[in-house]
């Protein structure tokens, strides 16, 4: 079985040598490494060259053509049996790849139609580890837990039929897979013609919803098998300094471009998808966007809620209780903290439940 590593880069000349070192340092030795270098102005393309390994291909584009288009460019280079798509500044442990090929060759002939992902260290620009991120209890629960896979792997393992945990996803407006941390058959990649260029900044959420859609089964380990760096320039980052608004409108194109075949695996209507957005991405988002004193940022939430889906925000009680919240002004900021703080505690005790 031979894995895919591919890379998409731009200006990460301060990273990318570690990212690429991290996936030659893998104990599971077939793999290929795939850089698509998206036209950086710094000295990326120097540094991935001198990895030196006959393993490293690089591509670099005469053009920049966006952060999906990247993601694209990157996997189309792939000739293994499975593909994990790996950023630039991120890194894999050593025995990623070593624990991927153990679960699918537990799998035997399921794994061809199934998707994986882990958990991953969260680490700073240093290599520090700060964190961790393992299942997300919204879509991963107790009652997943695979034993005989457990006792195969010796780590939690969660699994869930594609059908069920798109489902999930989608009322929770969430990505069930870590990006990095993601592998899959090269086939389910060509089945839904990869990424695509359709959105400003999050990409990896419609892929995942996508790869479930022609995906059997998907399966969480909870190993750190992959490192997440957090720093001023990554994606979450972007999301934060941007006001959100790019996110909103991508998790908006997402309602609009549920297909109904997407939804008939999901068990879905559209109506099901539109309530899940206001719900999710505006009620719960601006009230959490509230809590943390940024009542700018929330009223052009409610406002973009209000602009897209107004007779949803009109029924949705949480969207009249942020709307009542700001008009209090500081009042109301204080009122959402708590009540906020209530939230995340009950999230907490469903979650272990």
């Amino acid at each position: 079985m031979k894995f895919s590593i591919c890379i998409p880069n731009y200006n990460y000349e301060r990273y990318v040598g570690r990212t690429v070192r991290s996936a030659l340092a893998q104990t599971y030795e077939d793999l290929e490494i795939l850089v698509s270098d998206n036209a950086s102005t710094d000295r990326s393309v120097e540094v991935i060259r001198d990895a030196g390994d006959a393993r490293v291909h690089l591509s670099v584009n005469q053009c920049n053509v966006g952060f999906a288009g990247n993601l694209d460019r990157a996997a189309r280079m792939a000739t293994g049996d499975r593909m994990i798509m790996l950023s630039s500044d991120d890194l894999m442990l050593p025995d990623a790849l070593a624990t991927y090929r153990a679960l699918y060759d537990a799998l035997g002939e399921r794994g061809e139609s199934c998707v994986a992902s882990a958990a991953w260290d969260v680490i700073d620009a240093d290599d520090r580890v700060t964190g961790y991120t393992g299942p997300n209890s919204a879509i991963w629960k107790a009652t997943d837990r695979v034993p005989e896979l457990e006792k195969q792997l010796g780590c939690p393992v969660y699994g869930v039929k594609a059908c069920e945990l798109l489902k999930r996803c989608i009322l929770a407006m969430k990505s069930p897979f870590n990006f990095a941390a993601t592998v899959y058959p090269r086939r389910l990649y060509q089945a839904i013609e990869g990424y695509g260029g359709m959105r400003l900044i999050n990409p990896d959420k419609w892929f995942h919803w996508r790869l479930l859609g022609v995906a059997d089964t998907a399966y969480f380990l909870d190993r750190r098998l992959f490192a997440y760096r957090c720093h001023s320039s990554n994606q979450l980052s972007q999301e934060t300094s941007m006001s959100s608004l790019k996110y909103l409108v991508d998790e908006y194109v997402s309602t609009l471009e549920l297909d109904n075949g997407l939804l008939a695996k999901a068990g879905l209507s559209r109506e099901d998808a539109i309530a899940a957005f206001v719900e999710n991405d505006i009620a719960n988002h601006g009230l959490a966007t509230l809590a943390r004193g940024q009542r700018q940022r929330g009223r052009r939430i409610l406002d973009f809620g209000r602009a897209t889906y107004p007779l949803h925000m009109r029924r949705n009680r949480k969207a009249w209780a942020l709307a009542a919240l700001l008009a209090l002004g500081p009042v109301g900021q204080r009122l959402a903290r708590s009540a906020y703080r209530r939230w995340n505690e009950k999230l907490e005790r469903a979650g272990r439940e």
